[in-house]
């Protein structure tokens, strides 16, 4: 199943349930505008990511916990880059249109060059145009990030 097909069969199967606490993004003062650039081979999640955000410019593996809309809600995303590891958490929704699925992520914790950062924003996600991909192979995540 590809894109298109696979996002009205989820539709028609039911949203996930919705998490029981709303999705909180402190965003510190000062902040400064974060773009990561995410891509998935299709159907896995383990991936790839760029980085340019809060004087910060990095490139490295990325890997998700479950799928973005599965059940679960909250889905935990670990950036592992040649500056650090960057632990954000990841919430995402259907959309009727284009893009199919949006949603809104938040820093959990970071190492090294990332150690004291807190933010969030919001993401799209699309497929890559192939017949056999899926509708998560190119996130974008763009929000503001800051020091704490």
């Amino acid at each position: 199943m590809t894109g298109l097909p696979l996002v009205v069969a989820l539709l028609l199967a039911g949203s996930p349930p919705a998490p029981a606490e709303p999705f909180q993004v402190a965003v510190p003062a000062g902040a400064q505008r974060a773009e990561i650039q995410l891509r998935f081979p299709p159907w896995q999640f383990t991936g790839t990511f760029r980085l340019a955000a809060a004087g910060l410019e990095d490139v490295g593996t990325v890997r998700d916990s479950g799928s973005v809309m599965g059940p679960q809600g909250d889905v935990e995303r670990v950036l592992e880059g040649e500056k650090g590891t960057l632990t954000l958490v990841v919430r995402a929704q259907l959309r009727v249109g284009f893009p199919y699925i949006f949603g809104n992520w938040r820093v959990k914790s970071g190492t090294g060059a990332y150690a004291g950062l807190a933010g969030g924003g919001t993401f799209t996600a699309a497929d890559g145009g192939a017949k056999t991909g899926s509708p998560f192979e190119i996130q974008s995540l763009l929000g503001r990030l800051g020091r704490r």
